[in-house]
């Protein structure tokens, strides 16, 4: 039936209703979802809508991002299901929305049948987000990520133009980083400047090393489970961002205290300065820096693990990028430098110079082609080529 007779009908139907002196409100309320069930049919194409489009209409939504890899340097070459990713979300009310994000690494878990997978299933994130008013969004008791620099939360592969994101953020920042915990985001009185604190639990020092004796101590190790039956410390960390016009600049600090088997403590801090602008002609400079400030650094580990001998260590980021538009797609080669201390000591300093181009689709899905060029302080030198398809929407 054409769709407008059908539209037409309905309305035909509601004003004969009226005519006949069915005015009271509950048959003028019922007719009103027989017109809105006629009009979603209509928009279905006639058809009855199913489950799935019954749920969006009630505040169901699916978000979704992928990445697979390929990479050659080293000596090695492989190819990597890097990210499935899904992030269902539901509108529960005017003022209160469910959040969750699950990722699958590396094409599956590991099943102990020739290694054929190695990756992990996790849940990044599980919480309600309630707003109270325009300044004040609280988030619920849950699983969040950790507002600390830019790609920790935001790691989608637009993001970033390499294939994989900066070695900042693997080897200062322990992205992914999320915890259990509670918070408080939103506007200020002050145009573009935002903030977010979080609650969370604090650092493990005592799996620092994974509970591996050989194996470096890391904040990336230290990192508790989210299901933690001895919660050791409790951290608070602090962020704020402002953005006017093509500016973009973020503060965001980490605090906590830890406490290793041997009833020493420690205070830990990691800060991440970040700063960018896009000029109207497609050009964009980034530049972020982090660093960790540690308290009695010795008290990290425990007497069966080897000292930290240094206060602080962290790293920076310099990075050029040029937007070229391409019909609806975008090209953006890409220059970046990275310096980094990345563990305990001054001998594991580490340049790395990357190069390439994403050629990005429309909003959903990009090319990347990189090459980056690692030195380390003792003149190890490595170039790796890095491929990937990356793909969100």
């Amino acid at each position: 039936m054409n769709k407008s007779i059908q539209l037409g009908m309905a309305t035909f139907i509601a004003g004969a209703g009226v005519a006949m002196g069915q005015t009271t409100q509950e048959q003028i309320d019922a007719l009103e979802q027989q017109i809105l069930k006629l009009q979603q049919q209509v928009e279905n194409g006639g058809a009855q809508p199913n489950f799935l489009n019954q749920a969006a209409a009630q505040g169901l939504q699916f978000n979704f991002y992928g990445q697979i890899t390929w990479q050659s340097g080293g000596g090695t070459t492989k190819a990597d299901a890097y990210r499935y990713v899904l992030i269902p979300t539901y509108k529960l009310s005017d003022y209160a929305k469910f959040v969750s994000e699950f990722e699958l690494e590396h094409g599956g878990l590991k099943d102990g049948s020739a290694n054929r997978f190695s990756g992990a299933l996790e849940l990044e994130q599980m919480y309600i987000d309630v707003n109270i008013n325009e300044y004040v969004n609280w988030r619920s008791l849950g699983v969040s990520l950790i507002p600390i620099g830019e790609i920790n939360q935001y790691h989608e592969p637009d993001q970033f133009y390499s294939s994989f994101r900066p070695q900042l953020y693997k080897s200062i920042i322990p992205t992914t980083w999320m915890e259990m915990g509670t918070g408080f985001n939103g506007d200020t009185p002050i145009d573009g400047l935002k903030y977010e604190y979080y609650l969370s639990q604090g650092l493990n020092a005592d799996t620092g090393n994974a509970g591996k004796a050989n194996t470096a101590w890391t904040f990336k190790n230290a990192r508790p489970d989210l299901n933690n039956k001895d919660i050791h410390s409790y951290a608070n960390t602090l962020k704020l961002s402002y953005q006017t016009g093509g500016a973009y600049v973020s503060a965001s600090r980490y605090m906590t205290t830890n406490h290793n088997s041997d009833d020493e403590q420690s205070d830990v801090a990691l800060t991440s300065l970040y700063g960018s602008y896009r000029f109207e002609n497609g050009l964009e400079l980034i530049a972020e820096k982090a660093w960790w400030d540690i308290d009695n650094p010795e008290n990290l580990t425990d007497s069966a693990q080897a000292d930290i001998t240094n206060d602080e260590f962290g790293g920076y980021r310099l990075e050029v990028a040029y937007h070229i538009p391409h019909g609806d797609n975008t090209i953006t080669p890409f220059l970046r430098y990275e310096e980094l201390d990345t563990a305990v000591d001054n001998s594991a300093d580490t340049e790395y110079i990357t190069f390439g181009a994403m050629y990005k689709f429309g909003d959903n899905w990009e090319i990347k082609a990189n090459v980056e060029m690692k030195e380390t302080a003792t003149g190890t030198e490595t170039d790796t080529l890095h491929l990937s398809v990356g793909m969100q929407f």
